[in-house]
């Protein structure tokens, strides 16, 4: 069911505007923290009415909220059944809705999201930031995801409810690939040197309640030179993250690391690496936690048999791609500690050399 959003304008005489006079100190601190200012009533008549028209579809919509809020306790007391769990989500999804639409047309509402003033703990900022996501964001994730193979090459095609977004410091973001919000485009090349050390994780997620993740940084493109193919290698991985949408950042001191972070280094002679991280919702709807045991679980495990075992699901990704440079093989000296390895084909067998390298005779003594 869509609702019909009321754009209000209200017009204002050059005479009917105050003058007083400003320093340079207030013009400055104004224009770095702009507030809302209200529109005065009794100017524009139109804009007075649809004041009013707003205030009474928030009054009945709070009052249905409440009429909500009561079947929803009553609801949860009931005996427990195989519909109870779903008509509760159902009725709560409703009470979010009703929460958002009531506050959705207020001009101070929409000036507050214009100018990046959002607070998450309100359900009308959830909807609109979730809507943001769906318009903006989710269509370029699942464009760069399939046309770069990190589905299905990774993981099967899903769509992303949540936005994670990755931060290496000052200075590891190509200039031509960085958003206005100062992350990386999806799919992105960033360099070796410059993700040496652990980024910051951001999560935009739309739930109120704290719910458990796992965070894992995968390299779909190792050489797995035996099998002549490509394998897994797991960068990173954390369990038990809480996150909401007022808790945002991963923060490793309230969670478990698992595997701790390794550097990306892809090396000479293969392809881009499509460096993959991923964040998954752990059982009952994020709110387990899970026990990983370190010792069982390797840089070479799989993403699939985490999800499998561990009844993990993938709500979001981001992924950024690397090429061999010469800051490789500094990584694999300084920080892993390990001979840098040179891949290439197979060379080809020349048929008119012996084994010894010289050309084979044309005729030979019988």
């Amino acid at each position: 069911m869509s609702f019909p959003r009321v754009v209000l304008r209200a017009g204002r005489s050059c005479s009917a505007m105050p003058t007083r006079a400003f320093s340079v100190k207030s013009v400055a601190r104004n224009a770095a923290e702009p507030t809302y200012k209200a529109p005065a009533l009794g100017v524009n008549k139109t804009f007075d009415e649809a004041l009013k028209v707003i205030a009474e579809d928030k009054a009945k919509r709070l009052a249905d909220i409440k009429s909500m809020e009561a079947k929803l306790a009553q609801l949860v007391k009931a005996a427990p059944s195989a519909a109870k769990d779903t008509e509760i989500a159902a009725l709560k999804e409703k009470i979010f809705k009703q929460e958002a639409f009531a506050e959705i047309n207020e001009p101070e509402i929409q000036w507050q999201f214009k100018n990046g003033k959002v607070d998450m703990s309100k359900a009308v900022f959830r909807y609109m930031k979730g809507k943001q996501f769906q318009r903006e964001t989710l269509p370029v994730i699942q464009q760069r995801t399939t046309q770069m193979f990190v589905t299905p090459d990774l993981l099967p095609a899903f769509t992303p409810s949540v936005n994670v977004q990755l931060d290496f410091g000052a200075g590891s973001i190509p200039a031509e690939t960085k958003l206005a919000d100062g992350y990386f485009e999806t799919g992105s090349y960033l360099l070796p040197g410059k993700t040496i050390n652990e980024p910051k994780v951001n999560v935009t997620s739309f739930h109120d309640e704290q719910r458990y993740y796992t965070v894992a940084l995968v390299d779909p493109d190792m050489p797995d030179v035996e099998n002549e193919t490509y394998k897994q290698q797991l960068h990173w991985l954390i369990t038990n993250v809480p996150l909401s949408a007022t808790q945002t950042e991963v923060a490793k001191e309230n969670a478990d690391v698992v595997l701790s972070y390794l550097p990306p280094h892809p090396p000479k002679g293969t392809k881009y690496h499509r460096y993959t991280l991923l964040l998954a919702e752990q059982p009952n709807g994020g709110q387990d936690k899970i026990q990983m045991d370190a010792s069982q679980i390797s840089r070479e495990t799989t993403l699939g048999d985490l999800c499998s075992h561990f009844k993990l699901n993938v709500k979001g990704l981001t992924f950024f791609r690397q090429v061999w440079d010469k800051d490789v093989s500094r990584i694999f000296k300084d920080v892993l500690q390990q001979d840098e390895p040179v891949y290439g084909n197979q060379p080809k067998v020349d048929e008119l050399l012996d084994e010894t390298g010289q050309k084979k005779k044309k005729f030979i003594h019988m």
